[in-house]
């Protein structure tokens, strides 16, 4: 039988073995924990959904590790956590070309970008011995056909996201591979490239995460730069001279050192199949401010700040804020905390349409929108103090009318986009009933 294995790291500390045996339906694919790791109450935060406060509660999750779900997968897909460290889009089928590697081989590509993975996960060609794996898999009652897993490709850099994506540093106001950066210092970035199905659309990126902030958002920083900026002998993805790309520095990098972060696909422990829905209806606003505020303990400003965001998303036409799109940091190795905004892009400015990618509570409609009925149930739902949101969202809603239309007039976008984009500002609910009692938005 085929076996496969990875040394999973976090932080310089063996996390564990994770390891393949078999091929198809019947393969098991786990992450087999290392005690010294797991057992340790100092270890640093792999994942939120496998953090256990209580020692013995710790010690059960481990001893039961062959049947939790945390550390085990489905036939050859990955656990759910590192299933959702892989590439998605253009740049994953790059790298399974590049690699050549089946599309459906996680494994090969999880282990192709284990020096460049999200946060401070890494990946390497496990260093157990033959003997070793055999106890842990078989009890030596069946012969291993070990396989030889390739070292990480120099370079590969696991970015999710269907829009063309690099992973570049920053080197004396170029941007090049990380591997022509010194040991992997300097500003590390994802280069958000131009695409051929939306025009300008590292522009309205850009426009996207000044209007956030301009409401009061946390955003990332980022940046537009002209595309002769990037230099690269070989890209899989065309550039185009004259046009700009978007320069998005990494919050999970500080120079050569990784910082932890997780998704909340991970931190729910879903999978990135369901960051939409779920059979059982955890992909969900309100699953998210109830982590935030309760489980992480960060109260209502972390509450708050999401709730900004969602605001923000309703005015944009941002209707694709999966929970794939919202995430913790752990820049101390252990304590949550929301990460900046990053993946907020106005659809409206492309197209029409209303609401939010996911459900504000289990229950409630489809592409619903910040109502006042919705808020209420939204309040009830999360254990939030209605007035207080209401009085976070009008601000939010009150600060974009302020700044947003100088700021869409201003940007460099196509004067059909501007349109649509300010039109559909003005048609949102929240929007028109602030404006109508401050007299700045005719009724509809």
């Amino acid at each position: 039988m085929r076996f496969r294995s990875l040394d999973i790291h976090l932080e310089q500390r063996l996390v564990g073995v994770l390891f393949q045996y078999g091929q198809g339906a019947n393969a098991i694919t786990r992450l087999q924990p290392e005690p010294g790791f797991w057992l340790d109450p100092q270890a640093p935060v792999l994942s939120w959904s496998a953090r256990f406060a209580d020692a013995a509660d710790r010690a059960t999750f481990v001893a039961q590790h062959a049947v939790q779900p945390f550390f085990n997968g489905q036939g050859e897909r990955l656990p759910t956590f590192f299933q959702n460290l892989l590439p998605e889009g253009p740049l994953r089928r790059h790298l399974e070309q590049l690699r050549g590697c089946a599309p459906d081989d996680h494994f090969d590509l999880l282990a192709m970008c284990g020096d460049d993975l999200p946060g401070a996960v890494r990946a390497t060609p496990s260093a157990q011995s033959r003997l070793a794996t055999a106890a842990i898999v078989t009890q030596h009652q069946d012969a291993l056909e070990a396989s030889v897993v390739d070292d990480p490709v120099a370079g590969a850099v696991s970015l999710s996201g269907i829009q063309p994506k690099l992973g570049l540093v920053e080197a004396g106001g170029r941007y090049v591979a990380r591997t022509r950066a010194d040991g992997g210092s300097g500003v590390h970035i994802i280069a958000k490239l131009p695409a051929v199905d939306y025009a300008l659309l590292p522009e309205v990126e850009a426009l996207s995460l000044q209007l956030a902030q301009a409401a009061g958002v946390q955003v990332c920083r980022a940046s537009l730069r002209p595309v002769s900026d990037i230099e690269l002998q070989d890209t899989p993805f065309a550039l185009h001279t004259g046009a700009h790309f978007l320069a998005v520095e990494r919050f999970d990098r500080a120079g050569a050192r990784h910082i932890h972060c997780e998704d909340f696909a991970q931190v729910l422990g879903l999978d990135p199949l369901d960051k939409y829905q779920d059979p059982q209806q955890r992909a969900n606003y309100a699953a998210l401010l109830l982590t935030l505020r309760e489980s992480m303990g960060l109260g209502d400003e972390a509450a708050h700040e999401l709730l900004r965001r969602l605001m923000v998303n309703e005015m944009l036409g941002n209707y694709d804020a999966h929970v794939k799109n919202f995430g913790v940091v752990y820049a101390d190795g252990r304590t949550p905390a929301l990460s900046p905004a990053y993946d907020v892009v106005a659809y409206a400015a492309y197209l029409g349409g209303r609401g939010h990618a996911l459900r504000f509570f289990p229950g409630a409609p489809d592409r619903a929108q910040l109502t006042p009925t919705l808020v209420r149930q939204l309040c009830n739902a999360a254990g939030l103090l209605e007035t207080r949101v209401r009085a976070v969202l009008r601000e939010t809603v009150e600060r974009a009318l302020q700044a947003w239309p100088a700021l869409i007039e201003a940007s460099p976008l196509l004067p059909e986009q501007k349109a649509r984009l300010l039109a559909h500002f003005q048609a949102v609910p929240a929007v028109q009933a602030v404006g109508r009692r401050r007299g700045r938005v005719p009724a509809r």
